[in-house]
């Protein structure tokens, strides 16, 4: 008797649930249609530019429609700001839930992306503007993770890093990376996991261990901005040189 009751009460939840994923992905669709539909009409008419200026920004809209669609169990935190040694780390986005803690990387990059887990860059291919390299997001966001564990005082077990492309324009067919994923593709990705690895208690736990050591705020988050725009002059002033030979 009890089993069959288990089972009726196991596939009462799958049908819910089914019903539940196919009504947001129905929400999201419409969403998608029609902002792509106002998107070409504006691209028509500014001859192309205007895709490429908001494509970014449909890309947040939609991880930020993904975020607010998932189940009550995974705790959202946008934007955290941790205080380091060398000045401070910005964590796009932080997900922590029963089945662990999710540190979600997210890049605007289109055209061809190449890459692997391993290697130090990965490397873009624009159509007609040639090939550029960039930092392997992989190691970027396990430098996240492990200044986060350092903080938090949480074992590095608990942690998964998800890099999550938002730009449509991005090709990843030749990306080896299990955890390289398109921004439509984070939803079933996190609602796939089974694993439950922290009770109730334990997220909430998580949680404010996080708050304590998020120093998000106005003031924290511009000097944030000034200090790695002063990174990116030093390496570009340090790139002149060694062109010039010195």
């Amino acid at each position: 008797m009890y089993e069959n009751q288990y089972r009726h009460n196991i596939d009462k939840y799958n049908a819910h649930d089914n019903r539940r994923r196919n009504n947001i992905d129905g929400v999201i669709n419409q969403q998608n249609d029609y902002l792509k539909h106002q998107m070409n009409q504006a691209n028509i008419h500014s001859e192309g530019e205007y895709y490429a200026k908001v494509s970014g920004d449909y890309g947040e809209y939609l991880l930020s429609s993904v975020m607010k669609s998932l189940p009550e169990e995974f705790h959202v935190i946008d934007n955290v700001l941790l205080q380091t040694k060398k000045g401070s780390t910005q964590l796009d986005h932080v997900i922590v839930s029963p089945y662990g803690i999710f540190i979600i990387e997210t890049k605007n990059h289109k055209g061809m992306i190449f890459g692997d887990c391993y290697g130090q860059v990965w490397t873009q291919v624009l159509p007609g503007r040639g090939k550029f390299t960039f930092y392997n997001p992989v190691f970027q966001n396990q430098g996240h993770i492990q200044n986060l564990v350092n903080q938090i005082k949480i074992p590095a077990q608990y942690f998964a890093g998800v890099i999550v492309f938002t730009n449509d324009g991005a090709n990843l067919d030749n990306v080896n990376c299990p955890f390289c994923i398109r921004v439509t593709e984070l939803y079933m990705y996190l609602t796939s996991q089974f694993n439950t690895c922290m009770t109730v208690k334990q997220v909430e736990e998580v949680l404010k261990r996080i708050d304590k050591v998020n120093t998000s705020s106005y003031l924290n988050n511009r000097k944030h901005v000034e200090y790695v725009k002063g990174i990116q002059e030093k390496k570009q002033r340090n790139r002149m040189l060694r062109q010039m030979g010195i």
